[in-house]
């Protein structure tokens, strides 16, 4: 999973990516300075797993988090939008507003930010269609008619200032714009970029905004920057001290990694043999087969069944023997849907 982060200048967004990948970079108004890292998805389960079995190998589920430069934060008076093209194949964005300075106005930051989304993918369908209305003219080859006029209709939803991701569209329309990656049609993680003051107070600024929040579409959280970014410079003891002091319930990690899971609509699902335990991150409602390939392309071919044990089950039972003998070991077919926290062995022959 990739994961945008945006902001206004002097928002927050790199102590918020400094808190939620555990880096150090400076802090600043870099407007034009971009950051990357790779983190491990937080997973208890994994840990607990590797626990009981001891493997030899444990790997986590990754995400990779792209602070990307900031935006002019004019909005619609932006006259030259220069967005970072990287964001435009980040699977979500994370929208960092400040919700800490005095004078700060997180809704009108908001809306200046989605402005900008919006212009930038404007001129983008806008280039394109000059481009498809001159090819059409000149060759009189018509077949590109149907996606030439898909993007009329998302330029004319984007002048009534709405998301593209509100757009309904049909899997042929979808299809033909895929390639575009507008900015606009991909989930928001909207993040309040709080004072440590209103740390116990997250839930009625985040009550101020249920309105916007739209399952699969738009979701809505609150941290403390710069007290997350002190966190990771603790110890594991101490860490948890603070955070209990304060009425953290959980890291900003963990927070943005939930959220973003459930924004993007992921689970996953663990192997645990003795040389590995491991997460697998997969699409909601995948099915067994098409799981199997996540691990290895000639697993989904030549896919026989899955071997399935529930999280709570092996937690109980502790032993693949000891499972069996309770009779809580399913054998699934390829259809099977896989759920959160699957224990699986895959059968297959190539």
């Amino acid at each position: 999973m990739k994961l945008g982060i945006i902001g206004k200048p002097q928002s927050g967004k790199t102590t918020v990516f400094n808190a939620a990948s555990g880096k150090l970079e400076a802090v600043g108004d870099f407007t034009k300075v971009s950051h990357r890292s790779v983190i491990k998805v937080p997973d208890e389960r994994v840990n607990i797993l590797a626990e009981i079995i001891k493997p030899k190998k444990i790997t986590f589920a990754e995400i990779e988090f792209l602070d990307a430069p900031g935006f002019t934060g004019k909005g619609k008076d932006s006259t030259d939008v220069d967005i970072n093209p990287e964001l435009r194949l980040m699977d979500a964005l994370i929208v960092v507003l400040d919700a800490f300075s005095p004078d700060s106005n997180p809704k009108a930051d908001l809306n200046d930010l989605i402005d900008e989304m919006i212009l930038a993918d404007q001129l983008l369908i806008e280039n394109n269609i000059e481009k498809r209305e001159r090819k059409i003219k000149l060759s009189g080859d018509k077949t590109g008619q149907m996606e030439l006029e898909f993007l009329r209709k998302c330029q004319l939803h984007l002048e009534q200032e709405k998301l593209l991701i509100d757009l309904e569209m049909s899997q042929q329309e979808e299809k033909s714009v895929r390639g575009y990656m507008f900015l606009t049609q991909k989930p928001l993680l909207i993040v309040f970029n709080i004072d440590e003051a209103k740390i116990k107070n997250t839930e009625k600024l985040i009550d101020e905004y249920s309105d916007f929040v739209s399952t699969g579409k738009r979701e809505v959280t609150a941290l403390c920057g710069n007290v997350e970014m002190e966190l990771i410079s603790l110890d594991i003891d101490d860490r948890k001290m603070f955070m209990a002091e304060l009425g953290i319930e959980k890291p900003a990690v963990d927070q943005v990694v939930q959220k973003s899971y459930s924004l993007i609509g992921l689970i996953s699902y663990l192997t645990a043999a003795e040389p590995e335990v491991r997460a697998w991150t997969i699409k909601k409602g995948m099915t067994a087969q098409t799981a199997a390939g996540v691990i290895h392309s000639d697993i989904e071919r030549g896919f026989i069944r899955a071997e399935v044990i529930s999280y709570d089950d092996y937690l109980e039972y502790k032993t693949p023997a000891a499972i069996k003998a309770a009779g809580k070991m399913r054998l699934e077919g390829k259809d099977y849907i896989v759920k959160d926290g699957d224990v699986i062995l895959f059968r297959f022959n190539v």
